[in-house]
């Protein structure tokens, strides 16, 4: 069938395209600090792999339910025995159950071994961080980063910094 084929395919390209957003968007810096920069990877930045991987997720999930949809007979036969009754409860599924639940369990619960690879993503931002301190000096106040502070209650000293960090971008 056609419609199997074109899921599988759709399926596939959105997994490739979300690992690969994904996995930029793990290593790009945090906040607003990738524009200051103006961090991008493949001609990309942050905001368009945030983009990607939003949309692709959707899309992801959409043919996720389709593939379940034409496929429900093969699903149905996992949860077969050899007598072809339906057996909820078989070994495959208590494993993978065990392994997700307890995969959940150890990430929500900041376990050491998920928190490594969690801790992973900060020490990239960090990379960043010091390669913004070395090239452009101290981080602006936050408060300037985000333009949110009117000027009027800015200090000489903060319009002047403020208008330093625009020559420089």
């Amino acid at each position: 069938m056609m419609l199997r084929k074109i899921t599988s395919f759709t399926l596939l390209y959105s997994f490739i395209i979300m690992a690969l957003s994904g996995f930029m968007l793990f290593i790009s810096p945090f906040g607003r600090l990738s524009m200051m920069i103006k961090w991008e990877i493949l001609g990309l930045g942050k905001m368009e792999y945030q983009a990607l991987h939003l949309i692709f997720m959707l899309v992801f999930v959409l043919a996720g339910i389709v593939h379940i949809y034409v496929n429900y007979k093969a699903i149905l036969n996992y949860w077969k025995n050899k007598s072809k009754k339906i057996i909820f409860f078989t070994k495959e599924f208590i494993i993978t159950s065990i392994f997700i639940i307890g995969l959940f369990y150890l990430t929500i619960s900041h376990n050491t071994y998920t928190e490594k690879f969690v801790k992973m993503n900060k020490s990239f931002n960090d990379y960043w961080m010091e390669d913004f301190r070395a090239n452009r000096g101290p981080m602006p106040k936050g408060q300037m980063m985000r333009g949110q502070m009117p000027k009027r209650q800015m200090t000489q000293q903060q319009m002047m910094r403020q208008q330093m960090m625009m020559r420089r971008n």
